[in-house]
């Protein structure tokens, strides 16, 4: 009996936070390389912001032709920052431990 409480337990501990996790919302990026296209934003216009207490991130834009476009150093808890305009084959790359919302 003790093992199949002890199961039930971990098994509703893990379930819980599978759940909790896939309730962040979509646009809240960690450090990586992103392509535009795989975002799937709707338009074409966006801010972006470091929501993290503690981490700076610093962020770059890359056309399809890998040359920079923009890139911004945002402090932890940052204000919103314009991003240029971007399109599909354009890449973002965030390094940092922060995270980025992007709108």
């Amino acid at each position: 009996m003790k093992k199949f409480i002890t199961i039930s337990l971990v098994s509703l501990f893990l379930s819980f936070i599978i759940f909790t996790q896939s309730v962040y919302a979509v646009n809240i990026f960690e450090e990586g390389v992103y392509k535009v296209s795989d975002l799937n934003f709707s338009n074409e216009r966006y801010t972006v912001q470091n929501v993290s207490e503690t981490d700076s991130i610093y962020l770059q834009v890359f056309d399809e032709n890998q040359i920079i476009l923009q890139a911004i150093r945002l402090s932890p808890k940052s204000d919103k920052f314009n991003l240029t305009f971007l399109l599909p084959d354009y890449r973002i790359v965030i390094v940092g431990k922060g995270n980025v919302y992007i709108s």
